[in-house]
């Protein structure tokens, strides 16, 4: 039973086939959407050993870092479900952020949009589009680390596009701290590969729900094939 769930794995994800669209793929689009919601609204604090140089020779400080895990999983979501079905996934946020409850990290509602945080949401869009590209040409460390640092690029240069547009149209747009920006950028960058990294054998899980859409495509296919 292994073996045969192992090799259904690798025919439809090794082989660069597209998620497939079936009632367990729609299940896996909405469990990503509760976990982006919970994400959002979830700080953890990050403590960690940094090298620093003082009077007294080289030094070790305690620093901490704030990690909402929201950009992660946006990185996760795209190595699961693929460009596709993530872009579903970031509607579906977008949607009830709009119209049912304030999901978004500062409220929510269609007001929302005056907000500079949404151009970050804009940026979700993207990132999950680049990433899940990527992604789909080959699952390997370098592709991991490469739609890591796209998709989070991505996302946060949207964000600062989003906040100059909204300055010029004298909205209430936000100067970019730049010093603040990078170091965000450097852990967003970190722990999505973390994310991306994690969510290869949590994508082999989910598949045993998501594959058997194409696997009964290619048992009907199969008759045709050998009246040939």
């Amino acid at each position: 039973m292994n073996k045969r769930l192992i090799g259904e794995y690798r025919e439809f994800v090794f082989r660069g086939e597209k998620t497939p669209f079936s009632l367990g793929t729609l299940s896996v689009v909405i469990f990503c959407t509760v976990l982006l919601i919970v994400a959002t609204f979830t700080k953890l604090d990050i403590s960690y050993w940094w090298p620093a140089i003082n009077d007294d020779g080289l030094t070790f400080v305690l620093k901490k870092y704030p990690l909402v895990p929201q950009i992660p999983v946006i990185m996760a979501t795209a190595a699961i479900l693929g460009a596709r079905f993530g872009t579903l996934v970031m509607l579906l946020y977008l949607l009830i952020g709009f119209l049912l409850w304030p999901v978004f990290g500062f409220g929510g509602g269609i007001g929302y949009i005056k907000s500079y945080f949404f151009g970050y949401i804009l940026g979700f869009f993207a990132a999950n589009i680049f990433a899940g590209r990527i992604l789909s040409h080959k699952y390997n460390l370098m592709n991991m680390l490469y739609a890591s640092i796209i998709g989070v690029l991505s996302i946060h240069m949207c964000g600062i596009l989003y906040s100059f547009i909204l300055e010029l149209f004298k909205f209430s747009g936000v100067s970019p701290n730049f010093q603040t920006l990078m170091s965000h950028i450097i852990y967003d960058t970190i722990f999505s590969f973390i994310a991306i990294v994690l969510a290869k054998p949590v994508k082999y899980v989910l598949w045993i729900a998501m594959k058997n859409e194409p696997k009964r495509q290619k048992i009907l296919k199969e008759p045709a094939h050998i009246n040939q």
